[in-house]
């Protein structure tokens, strides 16, 4: 018997095996994240949003979008929102990761967002625009 077809099969079968280590491996990654992600205290829910940044927003969007509309915490949603800002140059190839980023960004600057006082009717309007820097000339 000839050696070759031997090696296939040891090398397809070892090959299986390793594709089934690492897709078990990520479901208990998943369901270990998953469950820091809810967990009671803020830091270890803080810690969790940056360990699913490191593993990719991309691959966890689904699931950072799901806290992200849940969390009422202001300082998980500012390092959640930090996190997915940091990833941008992740490609966007899902609906769940453009919602994201759009909730990432809303969330970053609705501190930033104040309405002026003045209505832009007349040419004073806009030079009361241009005093408190919401128009530049």
């Amino acid at each position: 018997m000839s050696p070759e077809p031997v090696a296939l099969a040891i090398g397809s079968s070892l090959v299986t095996v390793a594709a089934l280590r690492s897709t078990l491996s990520r479901f208990g990654v998943r369901r270990q994240l998953r469950g820091a992600l809810v967990a009671p205290d803020p830091a270890a829910r803080v810690a969790a949003v940056q360990t699913a940044g490191e593993n990719g927003v991309g691959r966890n969007a689904r699931l950072l979008l799901e806290i992200a509309e849940a969390e009422e915490d202001i300082w998980v949603r500012q390092a959640l929102a930090q996190t997915v800002m940091r990833h941008r140059w992740e490609p966007a190839c899902t609906v769940a990761l453009v919602r994201l980023r759009v909730w990432a960004k809303q969330e970053l600057l609705w501190g930033r967002l104040e309405v002026p006082a003045v209505s832009v009717v007349s040419g004073e309007g806009t030079q009361a625009l241009v005093s408190t820097g919401w128009w530049e000339e």
